[in-house]
């Protein structure tokens, strides 16, 4: 068979850049656009690549960290199943293999709940704060390691750090109970009863209508009764 000439390919070429024209005129393109792209083909071809690339990586990087965040969510629960003494071992095994997905977190949390029990009261709150640090306060896990960390310090003795807790509490919602005794607990282990007394006060002032027979409201009340008396 004769090779083909290059006159053969010119025509090809010609044919090829005719019928792209056409098509860019068939769309009713203003001139401008028609010129641009005829142009800049070539680049507007590998900016369309790019494009692809980057949809096709995305695609695959979603399906590889909600298949990522599934496994870690049944490892979680293995863990939480586990006996004590094998628990700590996988729960710090989810921290490692799962690190930055939510279950990895809870696991962190976890693992600062032992601290606690086991005494070491530092060491839980440097945990708490950590793992806080890495979500945003919409997460349902900010409360709960807020007030962790409320807690840890409260017993460290570092009332400092627990009151700035315990008045951020105040302002989480389901949490504003926690934040007013927490706030009033340490005033009182202070010796600071007036400014005590002024939280439970506020803390009262929160119950109204319906809430006047709440078991929270009457323990409140006491509370009241009792620092008044010692005043």
């Amino acid at each position: 068979m004769a090779e083909q000439s290059a006159f053969d390919k010119q025509q090809i070429q010609e044919s090829s850049h005719s019928d792209s024209s056409g098509l860019l005129e068939h769309l009713n393109l203003p001139p401008v656009v028609i010129r641009f792209v005829k142009k800049n083909k070539k680049n507007l071809q590998i900016g369309i690549i790019v494009v692809a690339v980057v949809v096709i990586s995305l695609t695959l990087y979603s399906s590889y960290r909600s298949n990522r965040i599934q496994k870690a969510s049944a490892a979680l629960a293995v863990a939480m199943q586990a006996a004590v003494p094998e628990r700590h071992k996988v729960l710090v095994a989810v921290a490692t293999d799962y690190s930055g997905t939510p279950s990895a977190h809870w696991a962190k949390a976890e693992l600062a709940h032992e601290l606690m029990k086991d005494g070491k009261f530092k060491e839980a709150a440097e945990q708490y704060g950590a793992v806080r640090k890495k979500i945003n306060a919409s997460n349902p896990l900010f409360a709960l390691l807020t007030f962790g960390l409320a807690q840890a310090n409260e017993a460290a003795g570092a009332f400092d750090a627990a009151t700035l807790e315990y008045k951020a509490m105040q302002k989480i919602e389901g949490y504003e109970g926690e934040g007013f005794n927490g706030l009033a607990r340490i005033y009182e282990a202070q010796g600071n009863m007036k400014q005590a007394l002024a939280v439970y006060e506020e803390y009262l002032s929160t119950f109204t209508g319906q809430n006047q027979n709440d078991p929270a409201k009457i323990a409140v009340d006491e509370k009241i009764a009792r620092l008044k008396a010692i005043q």
